[in-house]
């Protein structure tokens, strides 16, 4: 076991080092294969030994090797809570076939994360991909259901599900605000999202990013760093979501032990009530 997480760690970190390269290129239109990683200061390409995860970072106090320019400390953030998230898909998987397009959709998750808090866009590249990777990989996706069929089936549903209803929030939100109330990214992003985690998971996550989104937005108001009705990046409070679905149960499930918990309370209630008279 340690092996493994181990393994899938060191991965995390070298994936998080190709997500810092798509962070900062893939919203300025350039490319991520050419020219190989330089410092955005002097433009010196960087040696392979300069560019090993957070260990080079560290080695060279956050400072580039050919103009000393400070290297933000974003960069191994980055990388290190990829490892992390990397490990955290083996919690939920073990060492499965799952294992692997679950680590995809929390890197691009990651990623997504990173540019549309910044530049306020998600990338149609990574959409595209989960939507691809979650409708392929759907018939061995245990979140889906036990059978071959419905797996795919509830993928296609989850698709749809994810997409069309953030489409239905855009179209009556234009319609009521005379403005544009969700970005098509925002609706692609939870098209893929819901080919992984089906129709139920992804309404799920879509609630919560409305929760944390509504929280941090009603506090920026409050300490006046935005002002009413100003447009923030939802991508994030989306991703979030998707995350936090992957470790949660179905929402019926929440529902089922919530509605236990309130007849255990109101039994204890009318016990305790009953043992006064």
């Amino acid at each position: 076991m340690f092996i493994e997480i181990f393994f899938l760690f060191i991965m995390g970190l070298v994936l998080g080092s190709f997500a810092n390269v798509c962070i900062y290129r893939m919203p300025r239109d350039m490319s991520v294969i050419k020219p190989a990683s330089h410092c955005t200061n002097c433009n010196g390409f960087i040696k392979w030994y300069d560019n090993i995860p957070i260990i080079s970072y560290l080695f060279l106090r956050g400072k580039c090797r050919n103009c000393g320019s400070k290297i933000s400390f974003i960069y191994p953030a980055i990388e290190f809570l990829c490892g992390l998230l990397f490990v955290s898909m083996y919690f939920v998987f073990g060492f499965t076939y799952s294992l692997l397009p679950f680590c995809l959709l929390v890197f691009s998750l990651l990623v997504i994360t990173a540019i549309d808090f910044e530049f306020q866009i998600i990338p149609d590249e990574f959409s595209f991909m989960l939507m691809i990777v979650g409708l392929v990989t759907s018939f061995f996706n245990p979140f889906l259901g036990d059978v071959f069929g419905q797996r795919i089936l509830n993928s296609f549903i989850g698709f749809l599900a994810g997409g069309g209803s953030l489409f239905a929030v855009a179209v009556i939100g234009k319609w009521i605000f005379k403005k544009d109330a969700m970005g098509g990214g925002d609706i692609k992003l939870m098209a893929g999202v819901g080919a992984f985690v089906g129709w139920e998971k992804v309404l799920f996550a879509i609630f919560i990013a409305s929760v944390f989104g509504s929280i941090v937005g009603i506090f920026l108001i409050l300490l006046k760093k935005i002002i009413k009705r100003q447009e923030i990046a939802f991508g994030p409070y989306l991703a979030l979501g998707s995350y936090l679905v992957l470790f949660l149960p179905s929402p019926n499930v929440i529902i089922g032990y919530l509605m236990v918990a309130e007849e255990n309370f109101l039994a204890k209630y009318i016990f305790s009530n009953l043992q006064n008279f």
